[in-house]
């Protein structure tokens, strides 16, 4: 589920040195006139794809607003750029289909008068906020015209890493050109946990468990491990330093939530790894792992990082570099495969 965005825009920003009230928010049918303003203009349609009628009239604006004003929630992501709750713009997203359905294309313009003070990086930025914090998606992407150097600096300084030259791939105003290509991907910030965040990183920890590994076990193995991670007790082992926890968090609509958890104890060991359901497939476990071996202070010189796996997670295992040490074992109930893996130095 997504929020759909005819409930409201997105908090305002205020972009370089300039305090001026940038908030991209839905459309509404009074920004008609403003819309036929900015696009009206050959300087700003050469850089857009073809199609948009030129003279573009009011009668214009006001069709393309009742379209967006109906759009699936599901599929299109459309705003006004406003300053000052006037629209001076155009921003917005259209997830891709298929194998590329967590994919969407980013497009925008902006009133030639407002061009090169910031505002179309801010509202590059909020966009991209709202489309991480409100949907699934997971990469956004854009394709200006190789000649449109201003956008391209919009999209780096938006955060936006370029992936390279598209050659021969448009043809505009009679003329063929490369295209760049740009993109942003869903990020997870990790830390260190803090005491308030260890009953909820336990609760994913069981939720998890639950539904990949208890099928496999005896009801004293799930007893045990539902022993092991009590909230209490794990906050005991970490502020006498038996434990280190880092989790991973998705910054959502309604604040950041943890959606991954490792946990080690020394020697170097681990003794959780958890992964929400919904995040699976976006290297946040090996993110979580590289963070951990990034620690000089927990590896300490340690040449070898050890698990006992379960049945389940040993070819997640092995994907992040483990190799099994020995044959499965059961110990109060609980299943598992010791594995390890060498620490590489730097």
């Amino acid at each position: 589920m997504v929020k759909d965005l005819r409930e409201g825009g997105v908090e305002p920003g205020t972009p370089g040195s300039r305090n001026l009230e940038i908030q991209i928010r839905p459309w509404q049918t009074k920004d008609a006139g403003d819309l036929a303003g900015a696009l009206n203009n050959k300087n700003v349609q050469n850089n857009l794809r073809d199609g948009i009628p030129y003279p573009y009239t009011k009668r214009d604006a006001s069709e393309y607003i009742r379209a967006m004003q109906n759009v699936s929630p599901e599929s299109q992501y459309p705003f006004a750029i406003t300053l000052n709750n006037k629209a001076i713009g155009s921003i917005g997203v259209i997830r891709r289909e298929n194998v590329h359905h967590l994919t969407a294309e980013l497009g925008y313009y902006l009133a030639e008068e407002h061009w090169h003070h910031g505002i179309m990086t801010e509202a590059v930025r909020q966009i991209c906020n709202f489309i991480f914090a409100n949907t699934d998606i997971v990469r956004v992407y854009a394709e200006p015209f190789a000649y449109n150097h201003a956008s391209c600096r919009v999209l780096e300084k938006a955060g936006f890493q370029f992936e390279g030259r598209q050659r021969q791939n448009a043809v505009k105003n009679n003329l063929t050109l490369d295209m760049m290509l740009y993109s942003r991907l869903r990020s997870y910030p990790i830390h260190l946990l803090q005491a308030e965040e260890i009953a909820s990183a336990m609760a994913l920890s069981w939720r998890v468990f639950l539904e990949f590994e208890a099928p496999g076990y005896s009801p004293e193995g799930i007893a045990e491990f539902k022993s092991y991670i009590d909230p209490a007790t794990i906050l005991a082992k970490r502020e006498n330093k038996e434990l280190d926890l880092w989790g991973a968090f998705d910054n959502g609509a309604h604040g950041s939530t943890i959606v991954g958890l490792l946990a080690v104890r020394q020697p170097l060991h681990i003794a959780l790894l958890f992964v929400d359901k919904k995040h699976h497939g976006r290297g946040i476990a090996r993110a979580l792992l590289e963070t951990v071996l990034a620690d000089d202070l927990v590896v300490g010189g340690q040449h070898t990082l050890t698990v006992n796996s379960s049945p389940y997670a040993v070819p997640i295992y092995q994907r992040l570099g483990f190799a099994p040490t020995d044959r499965e074992k059961t110990v109060n109930g609980l299943c598992f495969v010791p594995m390890k893996r060498q620490v590489v130095s730097c």
